[in-house]
């Protein structure tokens, strides 16, 4: 499972116990290994750091050029469906339309990648007379320090991963006074 030798997982064995971090009783049915109390603090510390460094992100940064999109958002963002699911799950009945933003650096992109694998509140897929509306993960958010706002990915979208679509009960263009090509900055909340 972990893709390494026999040879390579003896070894680092051999190192631990010399390390006096395990214990290993050798018996004829095989091999017993116990975590010593120094294994068990070098353990719940290395723990201890995992869980703070994950909880310790509670939003993440994103930046990019505002954009014009091609009014699809408009579209999806008026349909009863998810205009009520928007306003159950955020609290604000949002503006008909998303804020396109392209992500232009580097840590910014990783930040979008990272929400990916971050918790989200979901829009389910709704089947709607003859057609599906796709599942819509939110995530709330300022953008430029307004709230609220929330951060729209839709599983099913045309755009790549370095558009980051943005909604609010504000028309945002006007209300930030922004148009295309200046820069904002998405708090996203996770």
């Amino acid at each position: 499972m972990l893709n390494i030798s026999q040879q390579s997982v003896s070894r680092k064995l051999k190192e631990l116990e010399d390390d006096k971090l395990i214990v290993r009783i050798i018996s004829k049915e095989g091999e017993i290994i116990r975590l010593t109390e120094e294994g068990e603090k070098v353990l719940n510390s290395c723990l201890t750091t995992l869980k703070d460094a994950i909880l310790s992100v509670h939003s993440l940064q994103i930046r990019g050029n505002i954009v014009s999109g091609l009014g699809e958002g408009r579209i999806f963002i008026s349909m009863d469906y998810y205009k009520t699911q928007i306003n159950k799950l955020l609290g604000f009945e949002p503006y008909p339309g998303t804020l396109n933003i392209v992500i232009y650096d580097k840590r910014s992109l990783e930040n979008r990648l990272l929400l990916d694998s971050s918790s989200s509140l979901l829009i389910p897929e709704y089947k709607y007379k003859d057609r599906v509306l796709g599942a819509v993960k939110l995530y709330p958010a300022s953008i430029n320090n307004l709230k609220p706002a929330a951060v729209v990915i839709p599983l099913r979208t045309v755009h790549p991963k370095s558009v980051l679509e943005v909604i609010s009960p504000y028309y945002l263009r006007e209300k930030l006074n922004i148009k295309d090509g200046d820069e904002v900055v998405v708090e996203v909340y996770i």
